[in-house]
C-alpha cells in the first residue's frame, strides 16, 4: 500500500491550485463565447491567470530541487505540473487568437469545444484532489482519467466536422484562416488535457 504521510503533501495542493486555474480559464473562455464585446477584460483576466499559474509551476520546480522526500517521484511531479501548465498556456493562446483576429461572432462548434474543455477542467480539479490518496482512489482516478479521453474524442469529432464545414467553399478566405487557427488551438488544448490524463493513469498505476 502506498502512503504519502509526512512527505510534503503540499505538492498536491500546488497541482490542485493550477487545476482550479485551468478550470477558471475555461469559464473565462465561456464568457468570451457569449460576449466578445468584453474581450479586452477577458484577455486581462486570462493573462493574469496564466501569470499566476506560471509562478506556481516555477515554485513547484524550485521546491522539487530542494526537497529530499516527495509524495511521489520528483520526475512524476515534474511531468504533471509542466503538462498542466501547457494546458493553461494553450487555452490562453486560443483566446489570444480570438482577440488578435478581431472575431466578434462565435461559431456553434467553438462554443461546443469550450463547453467540453470546461467539463475537462471540472474533472481535473477532482482528479488532483483524489491523487492525495492514490491507493484508496485508484479506481476513481482511472475512471476520471478515461473520462478525459472521452471528452477529447468528442472535441476531435466537433473539430473535424467544423473543419469540413469551413472548407466547403461558402466561407470567406480570411475567416477560414482565422477559424482554422482558433479551432486548431482549442483542439490542441484538449489534446494536452488528454495527455495529462494519460500521465495521471501512469502515476496511478505506479503508486496504487
Amino acid at each position: 500500500m502506498f502512503s504519502i504521510s509526512n512527505k510534503h503533501e503540499e505538492f498536491f495542493d500546488y497541482l490542485i491550485e493550477n487545476a482550479e486555474n485551468f478550470h477558471r480559464g475555461t469559464l473565462i473562455a465561456k464568457d468570451v463565447m457569449t460576449n466578445t464585446a468584453n474581450i479586452s477584460k477577458y484577455m486581462k483576466d486570462i493573462a493574469q491567470l496564466e501569470h499566476t499559474s506560471d509562478k506556481i509551476n516555477e515554485d513547484v520546480i524550485m521546491k522539487l530541487c530542494r526537497v529530499f522526500i516527495t509524495p511521489i517521484d520528483r520526475e512524476d511531479f515534474y511531468k504533471l505540473t509542466c503538462q498542466l501548465e501547457d494546458c493553461i498556456d494553450l487555452l490562453h493562446g486560443s483566446l489570444m487568437r480570438i482577440s488578435l483576429y478581431h472575431i466578434e461572432t462565435m461559431t456553434p462548434a467553438a462554443v461546443d469545444i469550450v463547453d467540453q474543455l470546461e467539463l475537462m477542467g471540472k474533472e481535473l480539479k477532482d482528479i488532483f484532489s483524489l491523487l492525495k490518496n492514490i491507493d484508496k482512489n485508484e479506481a476513481e482516478l482511472m475512471e476520471r482519467a478515461n473520462r478525459l479521453s472521452k471528452l477529447e474524442t468528442e472535441v476531435d469529432n466537433i473539430y473535424r466536422r467544423e473543419i469540413s464545414r469551413i472548407f466547403n467553399g461558402e466561407m470567406d478566405l480570411l475567416d477560414i484562416i482565422r477559424w482554422k487557427d482558433v479551432l486548431g488551438t482549442l483542439e490542441d488544448t484538449s489534446d494536452e488535457v488528454e495527455e495529462l490524463g494519460n500521465i495521471i493513469k501512469e502515476v496511478t498505476m505506479k503508486y496504487a
